[in-house]
């Protein structure tokens, strides 16, 4: 579950370490993001050799949430920590290599796939 003024870190390569979530785009009730939802971020740590800007502001896609979802049948799947990809201005991501598990609920495949390979 994230909310306005949360920190998350980027599942990919783009070249950032933390970012500040001041958007949620269709998010629940109370303006709550959970799993595939697209959030507004701007950027607070970035790699040195970056291409990111600090400051710069981006729109994302939530991957992984320490909130646990439960599903119809009965189980529940929650990760260690929350994680978004930053995405271009036609939603392809910025980066090309995806980090860690993505979720079996997520819906837009779209954004899996345009990985080269995931670690």
């Amino acid at each position: 579950m994230i909310q306005k003024s949360s920190i998350v870190e980027p599942a990919d390569n783009c070249g950032v370490l933390k970012t500040n979530v001041f958007h949620v785009y269709r998010g629940g009730k109370g303006r709550l993001g959970f799993i595939g939802d697209f959030l507004k971020v701007s950027v607070r740590e970035i790699i040195l050799e970056s291409e990111i800007k600090k400051k710069s502001k981006h729109r994302s896609f939530l991957v992984r949430t320490n909130y646990k979802l439960k599903k119809k049948d009965g189980t529940t799947i929650f990760f260690k920590n929350n994680c978004i990809i930053l995405l271009k201005k036609r939603l392809t991501p910025r980066g090309k290599i995806l980090n860690g598990p993505i979720s079996s609920t997520i819906k837009r495949k779209k954004f899996v796939s345009s990985f080269s390979r995931t670690v």
